[in-house]
């Protein structure tokens, strides 16, 4: 038996670096946007969807490229896309059940009470006489 018969050929290592860099970017960008849709006090239902939609999209890159997702096959893939539909769902019914409450079960002053919470704390940090 020849020496090189024996010893299997190893795999030439492939370097991800231009994918990580991209996914990084993106994850950034979209931390980005998170901020700044958080300065933006979108009324309603809307922030939130907004907000959990880029999450998920920031988490579903993280457990695609950083978790290896992306380079398996079926099943395992089968187990990401079977926890993103769970968690969604368990996340419409939760919005779904506050969005269908008897309007005396939410609190008194549920939509205009952030902005005077955010109004006091604003006008408690002015110094007196401005």
């Amino acid at each position: 038996m020849s020496a090189s018969a024996a010893a299997p050929a190893a795999p030439a290592a492939h370097s991800h670096r231009a994918r990580y860099l991209l996914v990084w970017v993106a994850l950034m960008s979209l931390t980005a946007l998170t901020w700044g849709l958080s300065r933006l006090h979108i009324p309603g239902g809307g922030g939130v969807a907004v907000a959990l939609t880029i999450a998920s999209v920031k988490g579903a890159l993280v457990a695609l490229f950083f978790m290896h997702l992306y380079d398996q096959k079926g099943p395992n893939r089968l187990v990401l896309l079977t926890a993103l539909v769970f968690v969604a769902l368990l996340v419409l019914l939760t919005l779904l059940d506050s969005a269908t409450r008897f309007p005396l079960a939410n609190p008194p002053d549920a939509e205009t009470a952030p902005a005077r919470i955010r109004d006091a704390i604003l006008n408690e940090a002015r110094p007196p006489g401005r």
